[in-house]
Parts: C-alpha cells; sequence; structure tokens
C-alpha cells in the first residue's frame, strides 16, 4: 500500500530541488496599510468583522527565505508540516487569536460576476475606478481615494469608505493574489451589507486560500505565493523560537501586530540550510504546542474569542468560492493540549486542488460545493476524540512517534548533514534585578527580557533549552444546553486537579472516530476555560524582504493568467543590524572603600 503521507513526493519542491542542488526562494507580498481606520468607522467594521484585524499596519516584513523553508516542510496530502516532532499546522486558533478575525459563521461564497461593476461600485463605494482589470481594480486608486474621512460625515458614506477599507485589508494582508496591486470585487459583494458580512467565518476563508498557496508553493515550478504571509510567519515564529526575531514589547492584540518592528540582532538562522538545518535538529521541547497557554497572552486576549473553543478543533473542509481544504485538526491534537494518536488516513482532495477561478467567473460556487457547505454548516458532528494527557511523556500515544518516522517526513537533510552544529542559545539565570526587562513608563529598559539568552554553538545532540511548559490537568465543565444535535455521543468529563490554572480547554471527549473522512459525534459550543502553563522561551532576529508578483485570476476579458505584470517587480534589500556585545561591570563589592 502506498504511503498515504508523502505519496506526492516525487513532485515536492523539497525533493526535487534537493537533487537539482538548487535553492528556490519564494517571491512574496505584503501590502501593508499606510493608515489606521479612522474612528468613524469603527462601529462598521466591528459589525462586519474587521475591529481587530484593522489594526495591522505597516511595520512587520516578510522572509521570504523562512517562508521557502517552510513550504519545503508542507505536505499537500495532509495539510500538515512535517518536522522530527511530529505533525502541526496552522489552524483555526491560530487564525483567531493571530489575526483577530471571526471563524464560527456562515462559508463565504457565493458569485464572482456582477453585471455591471461600475453601478456595484456607485452603489456600495460611492466610486467608479477609472478602469477595471477584469473583476477587479487596483489596490492603488482605493489608496488614493479613501485616506481620510471626517466625523461628520453621512452614515452611508461611512459604510462606503468602510468597504474600502476592508477591501484593502483583504487584498492587501488577509487573501492578496499573486498579482501585487490588484484585488478582487467579489468580496465586495459579500460587504453589501456590513452586518451581514459579520455573520460570515472570514477566518476560514483566510485559513482556506493559505492552504491553498502553501499546497501550490509545494510544485517546483512555482516562484511565488499568495495569501496571508504574514500569519504563516507569525506562526512560525511564535512556535518556532529559535527562528524568531527579538521583541520587548508586551504583548498586544491580536497577537500577529506584537511583530511591528521588531529588534534585531545577530543569532538566528538566515539562509536556506542554516533554517533547513535548525528544522532538522529542532527537538519536541523547542515547539511550543501550547502556545496560549502563556498568561502574558491570555491577559490580551478579549473574552469573546475565548466563549467557543469547539470551532477550533472541528475537521471539516474549509471553504471559500472555489477553494475546498481540509482543516486536519486530528493529526495536531498536542496544538489543542489533548493526546496525540495515529490519525485516520487523510481524504484525497487532488481533483479540488484543480479547481479555482479560472474560467469558472459565472459560477455560483455556494451550488457547486453544497455537499462540503452542508459539512461545515455541521461542523460541530465533526469532532475529533480529544483525550487529556497528565505529563508531557503522554502527549503521544506510545505508538505514534514510531508511525510518523515510518511513514512521515521528519527530515529533509540526511544523517550526515544534519550531525553540523549549529547555533543555539544557553538558558540565561534570572535577573537580580526584578524588574528587568520590564516596560517602565510606556518604554522598554535597556536591559535584555527575562527569556532571551546569549548565544552559544553545541555540538550535534546537545540541547541546552528551557523545559517544556506546565502540563495542563483539566476541570471539569458544568453542564450547558446543547445548541447543535450530538447523536451516539459520550461526554466525558475530568477529575480537577489541584494545579489547575484558570485557562482550560472544553473537555468534551466525543466518540472514537471511525476510520472515514469525517468524524462524527462530538460536543456543542459550550463556553470553556483553559488551563495552561506559563511558556517561556528564546528569541531570534530575522533579515526580510518584500517582493510583488504577476497577475493570476484574470484581465480584462475575465480570463486568467499568472506571472504577468514582471516590470512592476520590486525588492527590498536585505540588511542585518549587528548590535556590539555590551560590557558587564561587576558591582563595586570593596568593603574597605569608602564608596556606599
Amino acid at each position: 500500500m502506498a504511503n498515504q503521507l508523502i505519496r506526492l513526493d516525487d513532485k515536492h519542491i523539497s525533493v526535487v530541488q534537493l537533487q537539482m542542488g538548487e535553492d528556490r526562494i519564494l517571491e512574496t507580498y505584503i501590502n501593508n496599510l499606510s493608515e489606521g481606520a479612522p474612528d468613524a468607522i469603527y462601529g462598521h467594521l466591528r459589525d462586519a468583522g474587521f475591529l481587530y484585524v484593522a489594526r495591522m499596519l505597516g511595520g512587520t516584513k516578510l522572509d521570504p527565505t523562512l517562508i521557502s523553508a517552510l513550504v519545503e516542510r508542507w505536505r499537500p496530502e495532509t495539510h500538515t508540516f512535517h518536522l522530527p516532532c511530529g505533525e502541526c499546522t496552522i489552524t483555526l486558533e491560530d487564525v483567531s487569536l493571530q489575526l483577530g478575525l471571526p471563524v464560527n459563521g456562515e462559508v463565504v461564497t457565493g458569485p464572482v460576476l456582477s453585471a455591471d461593476w461600475s453601478a456595484t461600485c456607485e452603489q456600495l463605494l460611492g466610486k467608479v475606478p477609472n478602469k477595471f482589470k477584469g473583476s477587479r481594480i487596483e489596490m492603488r486608486w482605493l489608496e488614493d481615494n479613501f485616506k481620510t474621512i471626517e466625523a461628520s460625515t453621512s452614515d452611508i458614506e461611512k459604510e462606503q469608505f468602510a468597504r474600502a477599507f476592508i477591501l484593502k485589508l483583504i487584498g492587501g494582508l488577509l487573501m492578496p493574489d499573486k498579482s501585487r496591486n490588484l484585488v478582487h470585487l467579489r468580496w465586495l459583494l459579500l460587504l453589501a451589507d456590513l452586518k451581514e458580512a459579520g455573520r460570515l467565518s472570514w477566518g476560514s476563508a483566510v485559513l482556506a486560500t493559505l492552504y491553498r498557496e502553501m499546497c501550490r508553493a509545494t510544485q517546483p515550478e512555482k516562484a511565488k505565493i499568495g495569501g496571508c504571509m504574514l500569519l504563516l510567519q507569525s506562526w512560525a515564529w511564535y512556535r518556532l523560537p529559535f527562528l524568531r526575531p527579538r521583541v520587548d514589547l508586551p504583548y498586544e492584540f491580536p497577537l500577529v501586530i506584537w511583530w511591528n518592528n521588531p529588534a534585531r540582532h545577530s543569532g538566528i538562522p538566515t539562509e536556506l540550510e542554516d533554517i533547513r538545518l535548525a528544522l532538522d535538529q529542532q527537538t519536541e521541547e523547542e515547539f511550543v504546542w501550547m502556545l496560549y497557554t502563556d498568561s502574558r497572552i491570555q491577559e490580551c486576549i478579549p473574552v469573546e474569542f475565548l466563549a467557543n473553543r469547539n470551532i477550533w478543533h472541528v475537521k471539516v473542509p474549509l471553504i471559500v468560492f472555489a477553494t475546498v481544504e481540509m482543516h486536519e485538526s486530528n493529526r495536531v491534537m498536542r496544538q489543542f493540549g489533548c493526546m496525540q494518536r495515529i490519525p485516520s488516513s487523510p481524504q484525497k482532495l487532488d481533483d479540488l486542488h484543480n479547481i479555482d477561478l479560472r474560467g469558472r467567473l459565472e459560477e455560483d460556487w455556494s451550488t457547486f460545493h453544497q455537499k462540503y457547505i452542508e459539512i461545515w454548516q455541521r461542523r460541530y458532528d465533526y469532532l475529533p476524540t480529544r483525550e487529556p494527557f497528565l505529563t508531557r511523556e503522554l502527549a503521544t500515544s506510545p505508538d505514534y512517534m514510531d508511525w510518523f518516522r515510518h511513514n512521515g517526513k521528519p527530515y529533509l537533510l540526511s544523517a550526515l548533514e544534519r550531525s553540523r552544529q549549529r547555533r543555539r542559545r544557553r538558558q540565561r539565570r534570572g535577573s537580580i534585578n526584578l524588574r528587568s526587562g520590564e516596560h517602565v513608563a510606556g518604554r522598554s529598559t535597556s536591559a535584555p527580557a527575562p527569556h532571551e539568552d546569549p548565544i552559544v554553538v553545541q555540538p550535534p545532540g546537545a540541547y541546552l533549552v528551557r523545559p517544556p511548559p506546565t502540563i495542563p490537568y483539566y476541570m471539569p465543565m458544568p453542564p450547558a444546553t446543547l445548541m447543535y444535535p450530538v447523536s451516539s455521543t459520550i461526554l466525558t468529563f475530568y477529575p480537577q486537579s489541584a494545579y489547575a490554572t484558570p485557562y482550560n480547554y472544553p473537555l468534551v471527549v466525543s466518540q472514537t472516530p471511525p476510520t472515514t473522512f469525517f468524524y462524527r459525534g462530538g460536543s456543542s459550543s459550550q463556553p470553556s476555560t483553559h488551563i495552561g502553563g506559563d511558556v517561556r522561551w528564546a528569541t531570534r532576529t530575522q533579515t526580510q524582504s518584500s517582493t510583488k508578483e504577476g497577475d493570476e485570476l484574470g484581465d480584462q476579458h475575465g480570463h486568467a493568467r499568472e506571472d504577468e505584470d514582471n516590470d512592476d517587480e520590486e525588492s527590498s534589500t536585505q540588511t542585518v543590524r549587528r548590535n556590539p556585545r555590551r560590557a558587564r561591570h561587576l558591582p563595586n563589592c570593596d568593603t574597605h572603600s569608602g564608596h556606599r
């Protein structure tokens, strides 16, 4: 029987480029907002579900080398990254907390064409672009025509301004395509009623788009990648501390904005081969599984984002217009604080990967993907089994890692290549000054934060890292009225531990999943609290660049073409800022001196 986890390996970039001896660095794209949302449209942004994500202003750049290394680890068969510690992925939880987008709502889909785009823009934006490219308009036109708005402006004009602002968010940050300077007007059709738009699952749409782009980027001939690269990069920096830049700021929500203008210093890998080596030598202790159990992160998350954690766990298809991608939550249960067992074989979605908007602009995707939309609508019927664990050794079943090493692809490099030395950080002893690294009067002190560690070189296999975070214990949940029917399901509650902390995932454990495509059984969307220990990690720096890419969705006749407008490509110069080592002065301990 063929290996279902790496059955597409012969067409995967990680195999092809290593055989050819050439490294491919993907061209990435981000269009940061030059101005924040004006106060006058806050209410409309809240209605549409974009209030928090509107805080994502400029400051963070993309690192195409890191993104290229992550794509090498991405498996389109399972929608997970394969690392030495097992499978991991970006989940609905990450989208919700990193971007501040709603994930529990209706599918983002429908028709993609309007009978008259000029009339649509006149009605919904109040202005008509001077030119259209198929069903798309220029981002520059939005920037030039929607810069400021007065508080005394009429409600209709505020709504129009809010729609333009959301279009800039979608086309520049959340779901950009490879055109670099265009945004599709199909999004505008969904923003006609902003309150109705707030009932859509924008977070699942962003994640489905990102999944699709990463799956396509694993093909060796691809040179560019779209989708929310900011989410991918932020996920990697949070989960893999040895790849991250240094940040001395308190956490903010959404969590992705923590990386705005991070401080730089040497010590993190910046070349593709160095990042590959760091990932191949990475251990389970160096991957932050329970990221959001950090009490410092919990404090900044709004309560409404923690009210329904069941939505993060569902194993269902993610749909956005022509795109359908599976959310394989059952393969990464450790990210939810649950035991990881050998998962069932992934469903083959190769045919769906070949379906997109090209040549099918008149399709009504709400009808075309009806069977997958119905599964999403019954999403709480497809919750995987969730088993809490008490110790780190029990985070996986005894046979899981052997199964993964045999069937998965934990390493890209040979054993000889993995034996090379890698720069690591050594644990720093606690500071005598308790205020070291704190923010005093709105200004960060010059002392390093408590989780920063000096750089040392260790031989292969020598891991000087902090102990893993405290393994969460689970508290019983009070009975709640079920919002969704749950049939043939066993609800199990676990005893309270004296070591429980305030942040706790739901304890509802569904029936053992069958070896079918979708899991049946599960629980309601009852509120819960989550438990976990304090997660501390070291920090790293990064060099980054941003590039622009060619058209993908179509020209003025509605036909799609990819890799156009190459004459507009730009690249930022990569720089590395190296700070001199600070001299450390011992205090004067001469008891015979006259100084006090």
